[in-house]
């Protein structure tokens, strides 16, 4: 259970960054398809008491991460980017060494696919923007928000693709992580409203991504492992640290070791391998 929690608060910090990937860190700390299965399981009402435990304490631990990642990861990637992007790089480079070792037969498609559906958003963002919610609309709160929550919900499991990215692709990043980091004081009704609207599509999102991604591991394993490699290289691409800034290139290779030194504690935490994708 304790590397269920860890796994947690890894993916729920991960998902508060742009360009940083909560269905990566599921990956590298071995969770990923045990919270497909799992999460499957739920929408059948079809759940065992171990599932339903590690379900609890992987959501704990999320909710952990989004609230700490608002707060000190945030204040991390604005005044340290280019060490805090180094550590996160670390952690991807070296669990591509291990998964790498489960793919079976290499499929030149499926991994260029899986390449480019990250690498592409990253030349659309241009930094995003930022929409109004002072003036939302009847349509825009229960249809335009909810939708924009079940892309970036989906966006989340995906590993290498950013539910934060896209959700500053659509304007709504940044006042999502204000009154994150403002929870539970001086939240307006308004505001109530846009998380619950934008909550209920990130849950629809997640649940129709995780139904497809079971049904692609039960039809065709040795295709969607290919993909999701495909989806980790490219995630290396927008979180290179060159691209978030300058420092020391001693310190950048002792937060890339850092990363890699708690990728390798994450393993030995683990009873189960990643091989048991």
């Amino acid at each position: 259970m304790v590397r269920s929690g860890v796994a947690g608060l890894l993916i729920g910090l991960a998902n508060v960054i742009p360009g940083v990937s909560g269905g990566t860190m599921a990956v590298i700390v071995g969770v990923f398809e045990r919270l497909i299965n799992t999460v499957d399981g739920l929408t059948k009402l079809r759940l065992k008491r171990d599932d339903l435990l590690f379900l609890v304490v992987l959501g704990v631990g999320v909710v952990l991460g989004l609230l700490l990642g608002s707060k000190v990861l945030v204040f991390a990637f604005k005044t340290y980017p280019y060490y805090t992007y180094a550590f996160f790089y670390g952690l991807i480079l070296f669990s591509l060494y291990d998964l790498k070792d489960q793919v079976k037969h290499f499929r030149i498609v499926e991994f260029l696919a899986g390449f480019f559906v990250v690498v592409f958003p990253y030349f659309l963002a241009h930094g995003g923007f930022v929409r109004d919610l002072g003036n939302l609309s009847t349509a825009e709160l229960f249809v335009f928000i909810p939708l924009s929550g079940a892309l970036a919900g989906a966006s989340m499991v995906l590993p290498g693709l950013s539910g934060s990215l896209v959700l500053m692709l659509l304007g709504y990043y940044h006042q999502a992580i204000e009154i994150v980091s403002r929870f539970p004081l001086k939240i307006t009704s308004k505001e109530i409203l846009f998380l619950i609207s934008l909550g209920v599509g990130i849950l629809v999102g997640i649940v129709v991504i995780v139904r497809l991604l079971n049904l692609w591991f039960e039809k065709a394993r040795s295709s969607i492992m290919n993909f999701i490699l495909g989806l980790l290289t490219g995630s290396l691409y927008p979180i290179t640290p060159g691209f978030h800034g300058t420092g020391n290139v001693v310190l950048l290779l002792v937060w890339i070791s850092v990363g890699a030194g708690l990728l390798i504690v994450l393993k030995k935490l683990s009873y189960k391998r990643l091989s048991a994708i």
